[in-house]
C-alpha cells in the first residue's frame, strides 16, 4: 500500500485500467489458442491424407513401367539385336530396330513421367530410343549398369536425374547384352508438385531414397538442407509419415511427409503457417489492438499534463544521458513555443558547437600526428644511405670485388623496400627487410659480428608495424656496442607474444655499456622529444608511441652477456 501512496494519478490511473482488461484479453488469447489447435490438428490429418494419395498414384504410375521393362528382357527382338545382329539380313535388322522402336514409344507414352525410353546394345555400340539410333555414351551406360531391385527403390541418379534402368544380364558382366533404361522427366514432377497449394502458398518437393536428389513446384524454403536432416532423423527411426516445423528467412513452414518402400521416394508437403494459422492469429491481433485502443481512452485523461511537463522533461533528461555517453547526433524538434521551446534551442545549439570543437581538435591532432610520422620516417632513410654508400666506397676501395657485387644486390633489396609506399607493414615483411640489412653488414664485418634471429610467433607475422622501426635497433647494435670491438660479438633479435601485447628483443653482448651509459639511455627513451646524439633510438621510440599510444614503446636493460637490451612492447589492439 505505501507503494501505491508514492504513485501520482497518472500511473494510478493505468494501474486501474490493466486490472480489468487483462482479465480480459487473457480469455480472448485462450480462444484464439484453442481454435488454432483444432485447425492445425485439421490441416495436418488433410495434408498427410494428400501425401499418402500422391504416393500411391506414383506408385500406379510406376508401377506398370517397371513391370514392362522387366518383360522386354525376354522381347524377341531386344534379345536378337543384342546376340544375333551378326547373322541377321539387313532386312532383319532394320525391322528389328523398328519393332523395339515401337515398343519403346509404347514404354514411353504410357506415363507422362517418362521423358526418354532406350535399349542400349553394347556389341552394336548403339542406343535405339524411340525416335533416334545413336552412339552408346559410354560414361551414362557405365553408371545405368547397375542390379538394383525393381520392387524396393528401383530408381537410379546419374547427372541430377532420375532413372529405371534394366541391365541384362543382371549378374556379372551385368548388362554385357543390353540395358533398357527410361529417363524420368523432372518437368513433369515438378507440374504434378506445384498442385500442392493452399491459399496460393505452399509447396511439395520430391526426393530420392538418399534425400540428395528433389524436384520442387511451388512455394518451398529456400534453403532445404534443415528439411532434410529432420526429414532422415525421421526415416532413420523408421517413421515413414509424419511432419516437422521448420523456419527460414520468408517465414515458418509445416513439412508433412511420406516415404513409398515400393518407389523408394519421399514426398514432402510444404505448408505456410500463415495459409491456415493467420487468419486464427490476425484475430488475436485484433484483440491486442481493441485492449491497445481501450487502454488510450484511459490515458487521454493525462495526456495533456504528460504532453505539456512530464514528457519534455522526460526527453530532456534522455537526451543528457546520450550527451553523458559522447552521443552528439541528438537533436530536439520541438514546435510548441512555450519556456520548453527556448531550453531545447539551447541545448541544440550547445550540442553543434561542442561537436564542432572536438572536430577542429580531432582533424588538427591527427594532422599534427601524421606529419610527425613522417618526418620521423624521413630521418631515417638518409642516414642509412649515408652509412651504405660509404661501406660500399670502402669495399670499392679495398677492392673486394667479391663483396661489391652480393653487397649491392642487397643494398638494392634493401632500398627497395624503403622506397614502398606504405607507413606500416606486417611484422614479417620488416623481419625479412631486416635480414637483407644483416646480410649487408655481414659482408662488412663476415664472422666478426653474428646476428642471430629467433623463431616469430604465427600470430605476430602479419602484425601491422610501423615501416622501418626494427632497422635503427639492429644498427644500433653495430654502430654503438660492437663496431670498434676487437673481440667477436653477437646480436640477437627475439620475439615474444604475450595474451595482451608482443615484445621484441634487439640485444648485443657489447662492453661499453656502464650505468652512467644505460641511465643515459633511459632517461632518452622516458623523454623522447628532447634532442639528443641517439637519434635512431629516440625516433623509433617516438614512431611506436604514436602508432600504439602510451602503452607501447622502447624498454632498455642490461643483457645477460653485459650489452645493452632494447624491448620493444606493442601493445594488442
Amino acid at each position: 500500500m505505501k507503494l501505491l501512496d508514492r504513485l501520482t494519478i497518472f500511473p494510478k490511473l493505468v494501474l486501474t485500467f490493466m486490472l480489468i482488461l487483462i482479465p480480459l484479453v487473457i480469455i480472448s488469447l485462450m480462444m484464439n489458442l484453442q481454435s488454432e489447435r483444432l485447425v492445425r490438428n485439421e490441416i495436418t490429418a488433410s495434408m498427410q491424407a494428400k501425401a499418402t494419395s500422391y504416393m500411391q498414384s506414383l506408385e500406379y504410375d510406376f508401377g506398370p513401367l517397371v513391370t514392362l521393362q522387366q518383360q522386354y528382357t525376354f522381347d524377341d527382338d531386344i534379345n536378337n539385336l543384342a546376340y544375333a545382329s551378326i547373322i541377321m539380313s539387313n532386312e532383319q535388322y532394320t525391322q528389328a530396330i523398328k519393332n523395339v522402336q515401337q515398343k519403346l514409344l509404347i514404354l514411353k507414352n504410357m506415363s507422362s513421367y517418362v521423358a526418354d525410353a532406350f535399349v542400349s546394345f553394347p556389341a552394336l555400340d548403339r542406343k535405339v530410343s524411340a525416335t533416334s539410333f545413336d552412339s552408346i555414351d559410354l560414361r551414362q551406360a557405365d553408371a545405368l549398369n547397375q542390379i538394383i531391385n525393381p520392387f524396393e527403390s528401383p530408381f537410379l541418379l546419374y547427372e541430377g536425374k532420375l532413372w529405371l534402368s534394366t541391365p541384362y544380364p543382371n549378374s556379372q558382366p551385368v548388362g554385357k547384352g543390353f540395358t533398357i533404361a527410361m529417363e524420368i522427366s523432372g518437368r513433369a514432377i515438378r507440374q504434378s508438385l506445384s498442385g500442392y497449394q493452399i491459399n496460393g502458398n505452399g509447396g511439395a518437393a520430391l526426393m530420392s531414397e538418399k534425400l540428395d536428389w528433389y524436384e520442387t513446384g511451388g512455394s518451398v524454403p529456400r534453403d532445404l538442407t534443415h528439411a532434410k536432416n529432420l526429414i532422415r532423423l525421421r526415416l532413420a527411426a523408421g517413421d515413414t509419415s509424419g511432419y516437422e516445423t521448420i523456419s527460414d528467412e520468408a517465414g515458418h513452414y509445416y513439412a508433412f511427409f511420406e516415404k513409398s518402400p515400393k518407389l523408394g521416394l519421399t514426398l514432402i508437403l510444404f505448408i505456410d503457417e500463415d495459409s491456415f494459422i493467420g487468419p486464427i492469429k490476425q484475430y488475436g491481433t485484433w484483440v491486442w489492438w481493441i485492449a491497445l485502443a481501450s487502454l488510450l481512452v484511459i490515458l487521454l485523461f493525462a495526456y495533456r499534463l504528460y504532453r505539456t511537463i512530464h514528457n519534455p522533461l522526460k526527453q530532456l533528461v534522455s537526451a543528457f544521458k546520450s550527451l553523458e555517453k559522447g552521443d552528439l547526433s541528438f537533436k530536439f524538434r520541438y514546435r510548441s513555443k512555450d519556456e520548453f521551446n527556448y531550453l531545447y534551442l539551447q541545448f541544440n545549439r550547445t550540442v553543434s558547437r561542442l561537436d564542432e570543437l572536438i572536430n577542429e581538435v580531432y582533424v588538427q591532432k591527427y594532422q599534427v600526428k601524421a606529419a610527425e610520422l613522417k618526418q620521423l620516417q624521413s630521418q631515417i632513410n638518409p642516414h642509412f644511405l649515408y652509412n651504405s654508400l660509404f661501406n660500399l666506397y670502402r669495399l670499392a676501395k679495398m677492392h673486394e670485388i667479391d663483396k661489391v657485387i652480393p653487397f649491392t644486390k642487397h643494398l638494392g633489396d634493401y632500398f627497395k623496400y624503403v622506397t614502398k609506399n606504405a607507413d606500416s607493414v606486417p611484422l614479417e615483411q620488416e623481419v625479412l627487410f631486416c635480414r637483407a640489412y644483416v646480410a649487408i653488414q655481414t659482408i662488412r664485418f663476415e664472422d666478426h659480428i653474428r646476428v642471430e634471429f629467433g623463431d616469430m610467433p604465427e600470430r605476430l607475422a602479419a602484425m601491422p608495424v610501423p615501416k622501418l622501426f626494427l632497422q635503427p635497433l639492429i644498427e644500433n647494435c653495430y654502430h654503438h656496442g660492437l663496431e670498434d670491438r676487437p673481440e667477436p660479438g653477437r646480436i640477437f633479435i627475439g620475439f615474444t607474444a604475450y595474451d595482451d601485447h608482443a615484445e621484441i628483443v634487439v640485444e648485443d653482448d657489447g662492453d661499453r655499456l656502464d650505468e652512467e651509459r644505460l641511465s643515459h639511455i633511459r632517461t632518452l627513451l622516458a623523454q623522447p622529444d628532447v634532442m639528443s646524439g641517439s637519434e635512431g633510438l629516440r625516433n623509433v621510440q617516438q614512431r611506436i608511441r604514436l602508432n600504439f599510444g602510451a602503452g607501447a614503446g622502447l624498454r632498455a636493460e642490461r643483457g645477460q652477456a653485459g650489452g645493452l637490451r632494447i624491448i620493444v612492447i606493442i601493445p594488442k589492439t
